[in-house]
């Protein structure tokens, strides 16, 4: 065997198993108990030793022997009733196991591997695949086939293992929650003390508002107040969920939602609002991230992230939000709680809301919910627990509260130094006149995702507004992120259809001029250099030969008739 019996001992008591189930008598040992009962509690006493006396007078009551009496009485006085002096079941121990300790411990490891997991194989499997993994010859194993239980014991072994344990390995954190123990009581301590967080796709397909052509699913934020279970801020879009978004639904819920109606163009009754102490989210990176909890910490409020994995520490707000994704059943382009239950149904052909559209239907629906009995208010409506609490409450938001700087506040940010130019975001610059006198400083600044136009520098525990340098399109930051991908992908497939190869036959033929030219300048230079004379030397030079005189020869027209053979002194 390959793993040590050390290990698989200490590796089989990690499975936890369910308790064994209460060893239950018979009918015929209850009634049997029961004829010894009168006799037992007559001569038995609970606070003194059993005599020898008491035990001759029950033997002969009941015609016991001694030994069977005095077993009885030590059960008797533990549990003075009946039922004690019934016989116990015969057979082995409920939740015992046959097979020595390495055996059970290789059982249980292979066990783990095989069938404590996500995609774990089925009991009966699991026991077939135990079994021949622990008998084969050939194996890490290697033992005795009458040393192993049977695969009808190992099945019980696997059947035995606690529902935790189960729901750890084998579920995810969602369905695992009912399956683990909820010990204690998660309260709020008053009213706008916790509030919870999270994150949904809607489930209803929504149109642009343009053409009326399929978008998607929009995201949508909530936070309930755990107190009146209200909800107390939203924030509907169709990006993913960020720090951007985060920052938007906590304004939404600090603030009054007078403005947010208006430009809805809504008359409704959205009381709901206030600076709360304390915030639970789920373990997202967006909740982690250090400018989200900087900016709650600022204004009071705890960022109590939840831990990893476990769903039912934020059991409000996943409640509530199963209740707001029923309610979407009624749209148009509604996608259902499973793909099963709109089998032949097209929920993009039959979406028709805009996110416009969509977000003032969710409001409405939100005052609907508001206005319906809670079965955890014990029977009362959140609005109307909410009017009941506020009462007694003074000002819901601090006096004075700077909504600009609160929104700005919860924008995500970077961390820059100020050059002689300004601020410098990607591939654009940003300039206000109060960073002059910071050139070389380094400061935080925050910007909005809807918009490039401008970013937020903190000053002086403020923010300014710093205007882009140049011009540029007043696009979001995707749109232009978008547009710049468009453009780099462009510029690659005109470098992939045919500029790369024109400019590889350019340089080839500008290196092959250079080349030549740096030959023909060396050729040049060298018959140069052999033109000039040597250096002095102690030595004379050879002399030169002596050229003869060049031949003057007259043109034949110049001859005479006898003299033209002669030479020309």
């Amino acid at each position: 065997m390959t793993l040590s019996v050390k290990f698989l001992v200490e590796f089989s008591t990690m499975i936890a198993r369910k308790p064994p189930p209460s060893a239950r008598r018979s009918e015929a040992a209850l009634a049997t108990g029961t004829a010894l009962y009168p006799a037992f509690r007559q001569y038995v006493p609970l606070d003194a030793p059993l005599t020898a006396q008491a035990v001759v007078a029950i033997s002969t009551v009941t015609g016991l022997k001694e030994r069977r009496i005095r077993e009885l009485a030590r059960r008797f006085r533990d549990h003075p009733v009946a039922e004690s002096l019934a016989s116990l079941p015969k057979g082995p121990k409920p939740g015992s196991r046959r097979g020595g300790p390495t055996v059970l411990a290789a059982i249980d490891t292979l066990i783990g591997e095989i069938h404590l997991r996500k995609a774990g194989a089925s009991m009966k499997e699991t026991a077939r695949q135990v079994r021949g993994l622990l008998i084969a010859d050939n194996g890490d194993y290697r033992f005795e086939a009458s040393e192993v239980p049977s695969e009808r014991s190992i099945e019980r072994a696997i059947a035995a293992i606690s529902d935790p344990v189960r729901a750890r390995t084998m579920m995810g954190s969602k369905t695992r929650s009912a399956h683990e123990p909820h010990a204690g009581e998660y309260l709020s301590r008053g009213f706008l003390d916790l509030v919870q967080m999270d994150h949904t796709r809607a489930d209803v397909i929504l149109v642009d508002s343009v053409q009326r052509k399929e978008l998607g699913r929009p995201w949508v934020t909530l936070l309930i107040e755990v107190r009146t279970r209200c909800i107390l801020g939203f924030y509907v879009s169709f990006g993913d969920p960020s720090i951007f978004r985060c920052g938007r639904a906590i304004a939404n819920a600090i603030l009054p939602k007078h403005s947010l109606l208006q430009a809805l163009q809504l008359d409704v009754d959205y009381p709901m609002h206030g600076l709360f102490k304390r915030l639970h989210a789920d373990h997202a990176a967006a909740h982690r991230a250090q400018s989200f909890r900087s900016a709650c910490l600022s204004h009071g409020i705890d960022p109590d992230v939840r831990p990893r994995g476990p769903a039912h520490f934020g059991g409000h707000i996943e409640r509530l939000i199963g209740t707001m994704m029923a309610k979407m059943r009624l749209l148009p382009g509604a996608t259902g709680a499973n793909a099963t239950k709109r089998d032949g149904y097209d929920a993009g052909a039959a979406a028709a809301m805009t996110i416009d559209e969509f977000e003032r239907w969710f409001v409405r629906a939100i005052c609907l919910y508001h206005a319906e009995p809670h079965a955890g208010l014990g029977g009362c409506a959140p609005a109307q627990a909410w009017a009941e609490e506020a009462r007694s409450q003074g000002p819901l938001v601090p006096l004075g509260l700077d909504e600009t700087a609160l929104v700005r506040r919860f924008l995500p940010w970077v961390e820059r130094t100020v050059k002689a130019y300004g601020i410098q975001i990607g591939y654009r610059r940003y300039w206000h006149t109060s960073l002059a006198s910071r050139i070389g400083q380094k400061v935080m600044v925050h910007f909005d995702e809807r918009t490039i136009q401008e970013v937020y520098p903190e000053v002086e525990g403020g923010f300014v507004s710093a205007a882009v340098v140049g011009h540029y399109p007043d696009v979001s930051l995707a749109e232009w992120e978008a547009a710049r991908n468009e453009r780099f992908r462009a510029g690659r497939a005109y470098q992939d259809n045919g500029a790369r190869a024109e400019a590889a036959r350019l340089i080839h033929a500008n290196r092959s001029d250079v080349l030549s030219a740096t030959a023909k300048t060396r050729r040049a230079r060298e018959a140069r250099k052999r033109a000039e004379r040597e250096g002095t030397s102690h030595t004379r030079a050879p002399a030169r030969a002596t050229a003869e005189p060049a031949s003057n020869w007259l043109p034949v027209a110049e001859l005479g008739e006898d003299t033209w053979l002669k030479r020309i002194e």
